[in-house]
């Protein structure tokens, strides 16, 4: 699973969310079927819970600590995975976790 972590400085606009999206896509397509699924997270609707307590819609620390989205890829070891990940296009604007996924 690729997690797409949120990055300070990056443009928010609607035409460079469409720009990211289309080259998301793209990148999709070029894994064929070594893509499984892939999810935006929605902007807002948040709810943090810790103990006793539940945070709406922030306040949250930092931008990369906010997860935009995921990314499940079918890869044969955390080599290939780590590799497929440097391909996508998205690492110009967003850090990526790689997690592998008990299956």
């Amino acid at each position: 699973m690729l997690i797409f972590r949120g990055q300070d400085g990056v443009d928010t606009s609607d035409a460079a969310l469409k720009e990211r999206i289309s080259l998301h896509v793209n990148w999709i397509k070029k894994l064929g079927d070594q893509h499984i699924d892939s999810q935006r997270l929605e902007d807002s609707g948040t709810h943090l819970i810790s103990h006793d307590r539940v945070i709406t819609d922030g306040p949250f620390i930092e931008a990369k600590e906010i997860i935009l989205g995921y990314t499940i890829i079918a890869a044969k070891n955390m080599d290939e995975a780590v590799f497929l990940t440097k391909t996508c296009p998205l690492l110009n604007y967003f850090e990526i976790m790689v997690r592998p996924v008990i299956s």
